[in-house]
């Protein structure tokens, strides 16, 4: 007999990542029947996503709809993202950006601006 469980998510942007993942393992072990869901911010974004994917196909439904969700923010994230690879970096198949000159200057930038200062057309992949 599976348990009936109801989901609280938090919001807080990265967060939602994270609450993606533990959902995810949640629905994977079959234990559990989410019987419920509400969230706040990016909690929210789950909870519609899981949702809609449980109305959908059950479990499976509700794990596909949320890596779909996520897949598609990172997608978008990575083609607004200011922190990418050189050429050079790429040429000579160096992975850690650590040291890259785009992640450096981003981190400057970061430290001397808000983030309002920082993204002044409001992009907001989310939207």
């Amino acid at each position: 007999m599976r348990k009936k469980v109801n989901l609280a998510l938090q919001g807080g942007g990265a967060h939602g990542a994270l609450t993606w993942g533990v959902v995810d393992r949640l629905l994977e072990d079959g234990r559990i029947e989410v019987e419920g869901v509400s969230g706040a911010s990016a909690g929210a974004v789950n909870a519609a996503a899981l949702a809609y994917g449980l109305h959908v196909d059950g479990a499976q439904g509700g794990r596909a709809a949320l890596d779909k969700l996520w897949r598609s923010i990172s997608d978008i994230g990575a083609f607004y993202s200011p922190v990418r690879r050189s050429p050079l970096e790429i040429a000579i198949d160096d992975y850690n950006l650590d040291d890259s000159i785009s992640y450096l200057v981003f981190d400057a930038f970061t430290r001397m601006f808000s983030p309002y200062q920082f993204n002044p057309f409001n992009i907001n992949p989310l939207k």
